[in-house]
């Protein structure tokens, strides 16, 4: 792993990746959560900008919750051509999370390229680079994240055993401009993966 301070995937990216859509939401809330206050009844107009605001918020953070992917993708293919570890063939832009990880800001620890070779699984980002060998991988899935209480995507999920170490490396595939787009490419992901295991 490089001890690098990253360019691309930045405190700044991922507070956007929140703000923006709220920007969306707040509004329409505010007025609902006032006007049930006012009218000291919860059923009416209140509700409405309620429910309004719900599905503004829900849309808002479909199609900007990636906020900058193209930008940062370009940027990553710029970075790693001039480290000369371009990446070649099949590969995908994916968010990724080691097991361990947790954060209230976003679900991805890094984005990065997810590389399928033919003997095995590479991410690389500008922090770091991770391989897995295909005769070590047990199983391919798919794993919730934050994303799947919206409906709007979810890990793919790819665990192996090296010797007597078990290691798992999850992916949320950032290839469409819309979260709900990349969720759809995920699934078409975890059967293109199995059958890599297979051949």
């Amino acid at each position: 792993m490089l001890l690098v301070k990253p360019t691309v995937w930045t405190t700044r990216r991922k507070w956007l990746g929140n703000l923006v859509p709220a920007l969306f939401w707040f509004p329409l809330a505010a007025i609902g959560v006032f006007t049930v206050a006012k009218n000291e009844q919860f059923l009416g107009p209140g509700l409405w900008f309620l429910a309004a605001s719900t599905i503004l918020g829900w849309l808002a953070v479909n199609q900007f919750g990636f906020f900058e992917n193209r930008r940062m993708r370009l940027q990553l293919e710029r970075i790693l051509k001039v480290q000369d570890s371009e990446v070649k063939g099949e590969f995908i832009f994916v968010g990724f999370a080691t097991p361990k990880y947790s954060s209230m800001l976003d679900a991805h620890e890094d984005v990065g390229f997810f590389q399928i070779l033919p003997d095995r699984l590479v991410f690389v980002s500008e922090t770091r680079r991770m391989e897995l060998m295909r005769s070590d991988l047990t199983k391919i899935g798919t794993r919730a994240n934050v994303h799947t209480v919206l409906g709007l995507g979810r890990w793919v999920s790819v665990d192996a055993e090296v010797g007597e170490k078990k290691f798992r490396l999850l992916v949320e595939p950032r290839e469409r401009s819309t979260m709900l787009g990349s969720r759809r490419y995920g699934a078409r992901l975890v059967t293109r993966l199995r059958e890599w295991m297979k051949e």
